[in-house]
């Protein structure tokens, strides 16, 4: 009778550490540093760039076809930051665009970033499908990552201040470290804040880890608006 009764409380013992203890320590690490949706490490985008696709300071890349037509799309970073899943929120074709004005929203839930155009001209196409790499894998055929085909203006003189080369992949590395520290600075745990503040990687989707005020910040900061 004693051999039953320690029996029945050791399988009481277990069932209890199984069903009451054994979700708590399940959901601390999602509740503390879990990772978020990613697709490649953020650092994945400073790596070099394909060759003939040039870098504005709007966070944008472009390829110039042999018509003159633009490719442009969102620099990939951006995508890393916010995490997959997300929303592309674009203009329609045939609409005329400004030089600095909004061009592309990346949305999660009710936050968003804005990107600006780098060039003035009207949207002949709109690339739907963009799967939103944060490295530069679909910058290597034309039916990749961008976003609008532009019919552009005065194209001719916006090149020259645009980034080719080791000039747009030392700038991506030079912004890499400009929003890790930014980043460090809106990162509410210390957790977050050290990974960074110690040369880390940054998190991917790491601003959905942030809240409103850090969003706005964020996209002044770094984005300009």
């Amino acid at each position: 009778m004693v051999a039953l009764w320690v029996a029945l409380t050791i399988i009481a013992l277990v069932a209890a550490d199984y069903f009451l203890l054994r979700p708590r320590r399940a959901a601390r690490p999602a509740e503390e540093d879990a990772p978020l949706p990613g697709l490649e490490p953020l650092s994945a985008a400073i790596d070099r760039l394909p060759a003939g696709v040039f870098l504005q300071p709007t966070f944008t890349w472009s390829r110039i076809r042999p018509d003159g037509e633009v490719l442009l799309g969102v620099h990939p970073l951006l995508f890393g930051l916010v995490g997959a899943p997300y929303d592309v929120e674009r203009l329609p074709g045939g609409e005329h665009v400004e030089k600095g004005a909004p061009l592309v929203r990346i949305r999660k839930g009710d936050r968003r970033l804005t990107v600006r155009s780098p060039i003035a001209g009207r949207i002949a196409e709109v690339n739907r499908v963009v799967s939103g790499e944060t490295d530069w894998t679909g910058l290597q055929h034309d039916g990749g990552s961008w976003l609008y085909r532009i019919v552009p203006e005065r194209v001719a003189g916006e090149v020259p201040t645009w980034l080719i080369g080791e000039s747009a992949t030392e700038w991506t590395r030079r912004q890499y470290q400009r929003v890790r520290e930014q980043l460090a600075t809106l990162a509410g745990g210390p957790g977050l804040a050290g990974t960074m503040a110690d040369g880390g990687e940054i998190p991917a989707g790491i601003l959905a880890r942030l809240d409103d005020a850090a969003w706005t910040a964020f996209d002044r900061a770094v984005l300009g608006n």
